[in-house]
């Protein structure tokens, strides 16, 4: 059975003041690789979100974006009411990380990050939105 994704997003800054943002409940792989054309050099937020599917606990992957940096979030949402696992207690979230970035907070879309979770590598970026969408999963030497 394939994953199936809801995927939104919003570009910020004045070339965009009056987009009402990306919003496709049956995304595409082409879909999700055209937005993130536009997030390459632009600000702004974008979400793939994995549907909700009883028994399941779905993921989501965030890109924050920044003047060509970029910050993305691999992590399980929230479940439905009633659908809780008791047997999960943590929230897992992983991140890119570059223990041979300087260390120090690096404020990006409002808010400060550490700045070896930031990259300049848009390839990367790329490739975790790719396989999530491909797979429902990131390759933990990718994000951890």
């Amino acid at each position: 059975m394939k994953t199936e994704f809801k995927f939104n997003g919003r570009i910020v800054g004045d070339l965009y003041k009056n987009n009402d943002g990306i919003v496709n409940r049956n995304p595409t792989l082409e879909d999700i690789n055209n937005a993130l054309d536009l997030f390459a050099s632009s600000e702004g937020l974008l979400y793939l979100i994995q549907n909700d599917v009883k028994g399941t606990t779905p993921y989501e992957l965030k890109l924050y974006a920044d003047n060509g940096k970029y910050l993305v979030l691999f992590s399980k949402r929230a479940p439905l009411a009633g659908n809780e696992d008791e047997d999960e207690d943590e929230d897992e979230v992983r991140t890119f990380w570059d223990s041979n970035r300087t260390r120090g907070l690096v404020s990006l879309y409002g808010d400060l990050w550490d700045n070896r979770t930031i990259t300049e590598d848009f390839t990367k970026v790329r490739k975790a939105f790719n396989e999530f969408y491909l797979t429902g999963d990131i390759d933990r030497n990718l994000v951890e």
